[in-house]
C-alpha cells in the first residue's frame, strides 16, 4: 500500500491532534456503520467505508511512529478496536479528550465513547449529515406553520420505543389533520426483527425506556452508560413482537437517549409551576419554562459522556424580545448530574474548549438538580407542552 494514498501529510502538535481525531470519528463511524444499534458481534462484509478510511489512515500514523499496523479491517476491529483501549494507538490526541482506558467496542457494541466520536465526524470529515427523517419532519412542520408538529413527533418517539400493533395505528392516525404525520410515524418504526426477540417477545428497559437487543448468549441487560453502571435498575417491560414495532435504531441513539433527561427535566420544572414548552421554534432551544409571576429560563439539555466533544456542539442560544410566545430571561445548558459525578473535570474541560460558552458569558451551565434547585417552586403543577 502506498503511503501517498493514505491521506495528507500532518506537521505540528495541531495537526497531529487533527489526524488522530480524525482516524478515531471514521474508525468509530464505521463501527456504528457496520451493525447499527443490533451491535457488531458478527463480523461481516461489506465493511462500512469510513472504517476502510480510518485503517488507511491508522496505517500511516502507524508508519511513522514505527509500529505494526492492524492487519486489515477485520483486526482493525476485533483486536484494536475490541481489546485495545485508544490512548494504545500511535494517535496523538488532546488530553481533554480524555481517552485514557477508553475502547470503542465493549462487548460486541459500539462503547459511548464510540459512539460519540462517530457523531463528531459530522464536524471533522464532513460525511454525515442530520437524519433525513429529522429534517424532513422540521421543514413539513415549519412549511406548515405548524412548528408543535415537530415538538409532538419528537416527544412520542422519545416516549414510545415499541408500539403494538393496535397502538401503531393508532399512532398513525393521531393527528388526522396533517396527512405527513401517518408517514412520519411509519418511517419512524420498524417491525420488530426476530434477533431482536426474546420468546416471541421484545424487551423494553425500565430505566432509559429503550428496546433492549438480548446478548448473544440470550442474557437481556440493557447497554446504555446509564443503565449498565447502575444496580437498581428496574425489570424490562415485555412486548409480544408479533405485530409489534420498535423504533429505528438511529432515532433511538439521537433522538430517544438524548430526549429522555429532557423530557425528565421538563416534567421536574412543570411540577414546580412552570409552564414549559419543548423544542421551541423547531429546536431553538430543548425547553423554556414560564412561572406566574415572569420567572423564565431558556434551557438546552447536553448529555454527553465527552465533556471536549460536547464543546464543539454547544450553539448559540437564540435571543427573542419580549413580545414572543417563547421569550425568556435566563440562558442554561444543563448537563445531567451523573455526568458531573462520573468526570470531576467536566466543567472545566468544557469552559476551556467551547467558544460558544466563551462568546455567551450570561451563560450558565449548571447540572439538573441545581438548575431545579435555581427555580421557583409554586403551586399548583403546571404543564409541559409541545406549542405555544
Amino acid at each position: 500500500m502506498s503511503l501517498t494514498q493514505m491521506g495528507p501529510v500532518y506537521s505540528g502538535r495541531a495537526s497531529a491532534v487533527r489526524a488522530g481525531e480524525v482516524v478515531l470519528s471514521l474508525v468509530a463511524s464505521g463501527l456504528v456503520g457496520m451493525r447499527g444499534w443490533s451491535g457488531v458481534r458478527r463480523l461481516q462484509h461489506p465493511y462500512d467505508r469510513n472504517l476502510q478510511l480510518g485503517l488507511d489512515r491508522l496505517a500511516a500514523l502507524c508508519v511513522r511512529a514505527g509500529v505494526g499496523a492492524p492487519v486489515g479491517v477485520q483486526d482493525l476491529v476485533a483486536v484494536w478496536c475490541a481489546e485495545r483501549p485508544v490512548d494504545a494507538w500511535p494517535v496523538e490526541l488532546d488530553p481533554d479528550a480524555q481517552v485514557g482506558g477508553e475502547r470503542l467496542l465493549i462487548g460486541g457494541e459500539p462503547s459511548e465513547f464510540c459512539l460519540e466520536w462517530a457523531v463528531a465526524a459530522r464536524d471533522v470529515v464532513s460525511e454525515v449529515h442530520e437524519s433525513t427523517l429529522v429534517k424532513h419532519v422540521k421543514d413539513t412542520a415549519c412549511a406548515l406553520g405548524r412548528p408543535e408538529l415537530y415538538a409532538r413527533w419528537r416527544k412520542f418517539v422519545t416516549e414510545h420505543a415499541v408500539l403494538e400493533r393496535g397502538e401503531f395505528v393508532a399512532a398513525k392516525n393521531a393527528v388526522l389533520d396533517v396527512p405527513q404525520w401517518a408517514t412520519w410515524v411509519e418511517e419512524s418504526y420498524g417491525l420488530v426483527p426476530a434477533e431482536a426477540a426474546v420468546g416471541g417477545r421484545v424487551a423494553v428497559c425500565g430505566g432509559c425506556g429503550q428496546w433492549i437487543a438480548p446478548r448473544a448468549d440470550g442474557r437481556v441487560r440493557c447497554r446504555v452508560w446509564r443503565c449498565a453502571r447502575r444496580h437498581d435498575l428496574p425489570e424490562p417491560a415485555w412486548v409480544e413482537a408479533s405485530g409489534a414495532r420498535r423504533l429505528e435504531p438511529e432515532l433511538v441513539r439521537f433522538v430517544a437517549l438524548p430526549g429522555r433527561p429532557e423530557l425528565d427535566l421538563a416534567q421536574r420544572l412543570a411540577a414546580r409551576g412552570a409552564r414549559v414548552v419543548l423544542y421551541p421554534k423547531l429546536d431553538a432551544l430543548d425547553l423554556v419554562a414560564v412561572w406566574p409571576g415572569g420567572f423564565s429560563v431558556g434551557v438546552d439539555v447536553k448529555d454527553w459522556h465527552s465533556p471536549y466533544l460536547l464543546a464543539r456542539r454547544i450553539k448559540t442560544f437564540p435571543v427573542w424580545g419580549a413580545d414572543d410566545p417563547h421569550a425568556y430571561r435566563r440562558g442554561f445548558l444543563v448537563v445531567p448530574r451523573d455526568r458531573l459525578d462520573a468526570n470531576p473535570r467536566y466543567l472545566d474541560i468544557l469552559a476551556r474548549n467551547s467558544a460558544a460558552l466563551k462568546a455567551q458569558p450570561h451563560l450558565k451551565v449548571v447540572c439538573d438538580d441545581e438548575l431545579v434547585g435555581l427555580c421557583p417552586d409554586l403551586r399548583p403543577a403546571g404543564e409541559v407542552v409541545c406549542g405555544p
